[in-house]
């Protein structure tokens, strides 16, 4: 249990100090990638992870401020960031409601689910990813019911959509 608290606040500490620091390298962007600087979405993202051995992957999209394009914003896979939104990604998100698929070769289920701000407030095209194992959902329906929980918790600690963007 100690070990536990201890590599979590270790990950809390990594993840204030060195996030900003990523956040503002200026890189050339390889193709299929916009600019993208939210670290308080990183943030959130991360600590959402760490709280939750139930998933194994998490990502935040949405339009950022000044693009027109929906693009990853935060992920736990830091190379993401900033990688544009799928068209099938966008296809599912007009559906306006929760998906599941079921993935035999990963032995995933992928998730796709609206986010909105805290007050039910557009994220401009919001939407969070996630991989729950098959370890730990028996069916489409127990992987959403995780997904619905966690998109849930991170939901209520997004203030506005600006907030995301905030150092």
């Amino acid at each position: 249990m100690l070990s536990i608290n201890r590599f979590k606040l270790f990950s809390a500490v990594l993840v204030y100090v060195f996030v900003p620091a990523v956040s503002h390298a200026q890189t050339t962007l390889p193709a299929g990638f916009i600019h993208v600087d939210a670290p308080t979405a990183q943030r959130l993202v991360l600590a959402e992870k760490n709280q939750h051995p139930e998933i194994v992957k998490i990502g935040l999209h949405a339009v950022p401020p000044d693009a027109t394009a929906n693009a990853i914003i935060a992920c736990d896979i830091a190379s993401k960031i900033g990688k544009k939104s799928s068209d099938n990604d966008m296809q599912n998100l007009a559906l306006g409601k929760a998906l599941s698929k079921r993935i035999e070769k990963d032995k995933i289920f992928d998730l796709m689910l609206p986010i909105t701000d805290a007050h039910g407030g557009d994220l401009q095209g919001g939407f969070v990813v996630m991989e729950v194992p098959f370890d730990k959902a028996a069916n489409e329906e127990e992987a959403l019911k995780i997904g619905i929980a966690i998109r849930d918790e991170l939901q209520n600690k997004i203030h506005s959509k600006a907030a995301l963007y905030k150092r």
